[in-house]
């Protein structure tokens, strides 16, 4: 990298570009935060909704005093407690132009934040975003749910831009989330754990790891989901990803008091949704998949191949049809004790499944999914651990797996659960987003969860194969035309082929005609592991013009878009420059929002200016 970058110097002086003012060579953004209460997963948000322009530290660390924070435009502050230095140094910092956001901030910050005293807390609650105000823009004012713990506060000087409710149907609320200005600075508080929330909206219930909650046989990651702990009327919102979106609204706001920042888009290019496609191995030969891929290689897309029998598939065979595109990976079986997995037998099962399959057909495993959704809820001491299995896959070198999948069929809980099916389906995890998991206390664990939204068996159960069709057009729809943005996961059995073939192929020509390409999970992963590695550094603001460099290291044969308001104050993109050569852009409205778009090749590192005027 370092050599990279004394290249691209070289390179910019021969042409007689001036090279980028780096006075403050310090990221825009600061998050102050630890792995406890979930501070530290805010950086993984922070990467998902494409602001990797960031540091971490520690609000005690050695380094940290107001001389320092004066280097950033927004400062993020993980749920902690502080000390009266540390809270002078705060207010010092946002009374001289700072900008503050914190996830339920120490009572010691009321007067920064324009709220007072807390009258006790409340868990398991709703919000209500302003969707009028400029932080709510393009955000569902509908109810949400949040988990985790939310204090009971009322506003002093503030602005509610959000309502937190303690139950759905409660008509007076208290504020959720609460803007102020403070000197000649700004602060958003938020008066819930975020992080925290956003997490186990997509893992589930902690206090379920580990426990048969749904009667249906094995344990699975939707035994976390059970006894109400999701409100399955939101499925079509995305709950987590509004509650997310929000945050984003919040920093460009603040920001905005000093400089637009850029962001990387969510999907490859310009896409406003993408498909991914698997198939689990099961018991089957050679001959039993034949049919069902060549009909999906006809169509012109890929699949994930998860073989479970080894010794049924030959190198050639597989070698075929990952020529073709097509990924082969490994379907671990731990089903003999699916009822009470264990973390060292399921720690042999995934070892045992990628050593044969990395020394049958020279790949290496790297995107998984467990024979019947089987979920380690266990620490290797026994303790309950809601991302154990996780973990386990972190150790065995698997970066992205697909263990959340929709199906409830037969059990004990209120008929379907997880939501209604066909078209109002949704995500029930709260998120159409893959990011990677936290652990108890909201340490980042370096495994991408993928949810897999459309399953065959579902539907084939329920003999509705519109439904299934449905399912997916439903997701698509919301994802292009309601920037309710999904990563959209098909599982399609091939012994299950005989249902999925008709409505399957319908997907497939849905979108091919929305041109939406159909992925494998390893394509997906590549493209999020080259999305994070991605940053922008030395962004400067003089003259109206914007300044910054795009790093990229990592190669890929799709583009990365970044984006940038469009507008800055009274002032508009009039000009975007990369590497010294003007460069036309788009420009595009995303959740109530217009930016400019421009896409990149990654594996590059480019200069860029925009000027606003």
């Amino acid at each position: 990298m370092i050599r990279q970058k004394f290249l691209l110097t070289i390179f910019i002086l021969f042409l007689g570009i001036n090279s980028f003012p780096n006075e403050n060579p310090k990221a825009p953004i600061l998050l102050l935060a630890t792995n406890s209460d979930f501070g530290s997963y805010t950086g993984e948000i922070l990467k998902t909704e494409g602001f990797n322009e960031f540091e971490t530290g520690s609000l005690s660390g050695i380094s940290v005093n107001f001389e320092y924070l004066q280097n950033f435009d927004v400062v993020i502050l993980g749920k902690t407690s502080v000390t009266q230095a540390q809270k002078e140094m705060l207010s010092e910092y946002v009374k001289a132009g700072g900008n503050l956001i914190a996830f339920m901030p120490d009572s010691q910050l009321n007067q920064l934040f324009g709220i007072k005293d807390a009258k006790g807390t409340f868990s398991e609650g709703y919000i209500a975003v302003d969707s009028d105000s400029e932080f709510g823009v393009g955000i569902s004012s509908q109810k949400m749910q949040i988990h985790g713990m939310a204090g009971k506060y009322s506003a002093d000087k503030g602005k509610i831009i959000a309502t937190l409710f303690v139950g759905k149907d409660e008509k007076n609320g208290l504020p959720g989330v609460v803007a102020n200005t403070y000197g000649k600075g700004h602060s958003v508080a938020f008066l819930y754990n975020l992080p925290q929330s956003i997490v186990y909206t997509r893992q589930g219930n902690p206090m379920s790891a580990g426990i048969e909650k749904d009667g249906i046989t094995g344990l699975r990651g939707m035994d976390l989901f059970t006894d109400g702990w999701i409100d399955t009327t939101k499925n079509t919102l995305n709950q987590a990803d509004q509650q997310m979106a929000l945050l984003t609204n919040c920093i460009q706001n603040l920001s905005g008091y000093i400089k637009p920042l850029p962001r990387f888009w969510y999907f490859p290019d310009t896409l406003k949704s993408l498909v991914v496609l698997d198939n689990d191995g099961e018991d089957n030969k050679e001959a039993d998949f034949e049919q069902q891929l060549n009909d999906i290689d006809e169509k012109g897309a890929k699949m994930t191949i998860y073989i479970k029998d080894v010794e049924k598939i030959s190198k050639e065979w597989a070698e075929k049809w990952t020529a073709k595109g097509f990924e082969i990976s490994g379907h671990p079986d731990d089903t003999r004790e699916a009822g009470n997995p264990h973390w060292n037998t399921m720690d042999s099962a995934l070892a045992v499944q990628n050593l044969k399959i990395e020394s049958k057909f020279g790949v290496k495993v790297r995107t998984n999914v467990n024979h019947w959704f089987v979920w380690c809820g266990r620490d290797e001491n026994g303790n309950q651990d809601f991302a154990a299995q996780a973990r386990l896959e972190e150790k065995n070198s698997i970066e992205m797996d697909a263990n959340y999948a929709f199906y409830d069929m037969n059990s004990n809980q209120p008929e379907h659960y997880l939501g209604s099916l066909g078209t109002n389906q949704g995500n029930y995890t709260g998120s159409g987003l893959v990011m990677k998991y936290a652990g108890p206390k909201g340490n980042t664990i370096n495994v991408y969860q993928r949810y897999n939204a459309v399953y065959d068996q579902q539907y084939n159960e329920s003999h509705d194969p519109e439904g299934f069709f449905n399912s997916f057009k439903g997701l698509m729809d919301r994802s292009l035309n309601e920037d309710i943005y999904s990563v959209i996961s098909i599982k399609s059995h091939n012994n299950e082929y005989y249902f999925s073939k008709e409505p399957l192929m319908k997907m497939l020509d849905y979108a091919n005609a929305k041109e939406v390409p159909v992925w494998t999970a390893l394509k997906l992963l590549d493209f999020l592991k080259m999305k994070d590695e991605a940053s922008f550094s030395n962004v400067s603001w003089s003259g109206n013009q914007l300044r910054f460099i795009l790093n990229s290291s990592v190669k890929n044969e799709n583009g990365l878009s970044f984006m940038l308001p469009s507008r800055h104050g009274n002032k508009k993109i009039s000009k975007l420059i990369v590497n010294g050569d003007n460069m036309p852009f788009g420009l595009k409205l995303v959740k109530g929002i217009e930016y400019a778009f421009l896409t990149i090749t990654p594996g590059n590192d480019y200069e860029i200016s925009v000027n606003y005027k």
